[in-house]
């Protein structure tokens, strides 16, 4: 089976031992040609200490990932990849964004811009295409965000990347569950032509949240509807009140983003999300279709 209405399905599994699977890994496992990832880069502490030292945005294992996504690209008989960059405020399970912090570096955001700009020519040099959508501050109505900072330095990280890497689109990218009210999405706007994909992160646990879940996920891409921007999902999965039975969910959620679709939405990408309890037992057997030749998806690989 393949998503109808979602152009490119990407997948995020980080095994127990904390191992994110490869764009290689994933096609072994899943038999899914793997044509995307997710990137997560903190503007936090360790990396505004290794800017000041290396005058670079990008460590060495950073480095290394753009260079496996480059050599996967220019080995893939597609002539794209997509790459969707999480870049996060410094934040934990406890704490709110820590928007101030960001707006006091955007010397290492306009270097991070700068680098992957380079990324994207090195891509260009192969004849191919490198597709880079920032998500800044992923979730933010879940963590307790000041929403004036949040817009005005989504505002600043938008504008430092509009100068220096104009080829990056930027996601709005809140969080979609049962028990965040749809509603007050709407005060994070941060403006219109600050923003390219509307996005969002879409989760279910257990047949409880499933009724809320969805109508809050309907309501926000239907309100959205007259935007005039492309829709996205950043990340979407599920699971039942154990944690088990990931696939059930994910096909319930599939045909759900489906029915959308004779409403006029659809959506650029989607990353199911297969770690922790969110895929303890998926298979993704039911994305598969042997009279297809090729199932297009992709992965997420998350460096922080």
């Amino acid at each position: 089976m393949k998503i109808q209405n979602i152009d490119r399905v990407l997948i995020f599994r980080e095994d127990a031992d904390g191992h994110v699977l490869t764009l290689e890994e994933l096609e072994s496992r899943y038999s899914f040609a793997p044509d995307g990832t997710i990137f997560y880069y903190g503007v936090n502490a360790e990396n505004v200490a290794n800017f000041g030292t290396t005058k670079v945005a990008l460590n060495p294992s950073h480095q290394a990932f753009f260079d496996a996504m480059l050599a996967s690209l220019g080995a893939s008989s597609d002539d794209e990849k997509t790459v969707v960059l999480g870049v996060e405020p410094p934040s934990d399970k406890r704490t709110p964004y820590q928007y101030g912090f960001v707006a006091s570096h955007l010397d290492l955001v306009r270097q991070l811009a700068t680098e992957l700009a380079e990324v994207q020519q090195r891509a260009r040099d192969l004849g191919k295409r490198l597709n880079l959508s920032v998500r800044y501050a992923s979730e933010m109505n879940d963590k307790h965000s000041d929403q004036a900072q949040f817009k005005s330095t989504f505002i600043q990280v938008r504008t430092a990347f509009q100068e220096l890497a104009p080829a990056v689109l930027f996601s709005f990218s809140p969080a979609l569950r049962a028990d965040l009210s749809e509603s007050l999405i709407t005060d994070y706007w941060p403006g219109s032509q600050y923003v390219d994909l509307i996005g969002g992160t879409w989760y279910i646990h257990g047949d409880d949240e499933r009724a809320a879940s969805t109508a809050n996920m309907r309501a926000y891409f239907l309100h959205r509807a007259t935007a005039g921007k492309p829709f996205a999902l950043s990340e979407f999965g599920g699971a039942d009140a154990t944690w088990q039975h990931n696939d059930d969910m994910l096909q319930f959620m599939v045909h759900e983003l489906e029915a959308l679709q004779l409403q006029g939405v659809s959506f650029k990408y989607g990353t199911i999300f297969v770690t922790s309890g969110y895929g303890t037992d998926a298979k993704l057997a039911f994305l598969k279709q042997p009279s297809v030749a090729t199932v297009r998806s992709g992965t997420a690989i998350g460096v922080n």
